[in-house]
């Protein structure tokens, strides 16, 4: 049965591909097995992802984007900190106006839980977080999966609306000849140790960093071969789309309508302040909003990297952005949110 819910998962995965491609959607290979996946659960079917699909997924974009990382870019990337540092400020007291309204139009949620929701954090770790507080496990899974999900969705179609189509994976690097390729080996050994040392993201920072240093230094030059990308956008989709199923979305509808409504004014607050920030900075709007997005890290890349934008900026804003709501989530919330009181 495992067997028959993979090979029905991948089946239903390519068709989103071809459908969302004929249909003119942005990135078809991350939004179109995401969607059809999503939709089957929805609707009942027994689809499962390939195990560790996520992982591998992201192990492929952290090695793809960290060859766009020249010697100049890195250290272009050092004279953002200040930008960076307003950016994660600007990050925390968005997710503390989210966690009032979360919290005003779903009373029953007690304050732990609900900053918990609203921090742009990993499920896993803002979770582990809030199952050591006494917080409410299943509603943090149930938003921040919610949110990646909704603004992977709504970005890169934002984007094409209004113009900022996304185009192939064009590069002006030429692929890795196979005598370079061994060189990206110790990058997933590494991603594998930071996961054993339990570092948010292992899979995407290690190879990531590897890549980086390797191209920053000039060891390495050139673009993963043809259909890499391809392949971990397909990979990623899967494993976004198969989170839900309409039990869980229907066991909370209080708790969704507000999760959607505190959700929408995190992003227009976010769209906003990346305009300010575009304004102030210099930065172009797109840019901007991608840096500020409170999304995925990998998913915000793979959307800079379609539409042709600066990769190592939005690497660099997302990241620390990442790290130090990992940091600093559990310190806030003995100040902002007690844990619940259990009768």
């Amino acid at each position: 049965m495992l067997y028959f819910s993979h090979a029905s998962g991948l089946v239903i995965s390519l068709a989103g591909v071809f459908f969302w491609h004929a249909a003119g959607g942005p990135l078809p290979w991350l939004l179109g097995p995401l969607l059809a996946m999503l939709g089957g659960r929805l609707l009942g079917m027994p689809l499962a992802s390939i195990r560790h699909s996520r992982e591998l997924g992201q192990a492929i974009v952290g090695l793809a984007l960290g060859l766009t990382f020249s010697h100049d870019a890195l250290l272009r990337t050092v004279t953002l900190a200040p930008w960076i540092a307003v950016a994660v400020a600007f990050a925390f007291l968005l997710a503390w106006l989210a966690m009032q309204l979360l919290r005003r139009l779903c009373p029953g949620l007690d304050p732990l839980t609900a900053w918990l929701v609203a921090l742009p954090g990993g499920a896993s770790e803002m979770t582990a977080i809030g199952a050591r507080r006494g917080a409410r496990s299943e509603w943090i899974v149930l938003g921040q999966s919610l949110r990646v999900l909704i603004v992977v969705l709504l970005y890169p179609g934002a984007f094409a609306l209004f113009g900022h189509s996304a185009a192939p994976f064009a590069t002006t690097l030429a692929p890795l000849g196979s005598s370079a390729l061994p060189w990206l080996l110790p990058a997933l050994a590494l991603g594998a140790l930071l996961q054993w040392r339990r570092i948010p993201n292992p899979w995407f920072i290690g190879p990531l960093a590897i890549s980086l240093l390797l191209a920053s230094s000039g060891t390495v030059s050139g673009s993963l071969p043809a259909g890499w990308v391809e392949l971990a956008q397909l990979l990623i989709g899967m494993a976004l789309g198969v989170r839900f199923d309409r039990q869980q979305m229907l066991a909370a509808p209080r708790f969704l309508a507000a999760f959607v409504a505190s959700l929408a004014l995190l992003l227009l607050l976010a769209v906003a302040g990346a305009g300010l920030l575009a304004a102030v900075a210099g930065f172009p709007t797109p840019l901007a909003i991608l840096a500020m997005a409170p999304g995925g890290i990998t998913e915000m890349c793979l959307t800079a990297k379609a539409m042709g934008l600066d990769v190592p900026t939005i690497i660099a804003f997302q990241l620390c952005r990442l790290v130090m709501v990992l940091l600093l989530a559990e310190p806030l919330s003995r100040w902002l949110a007690p844990p619940p009181v259990r009768s």
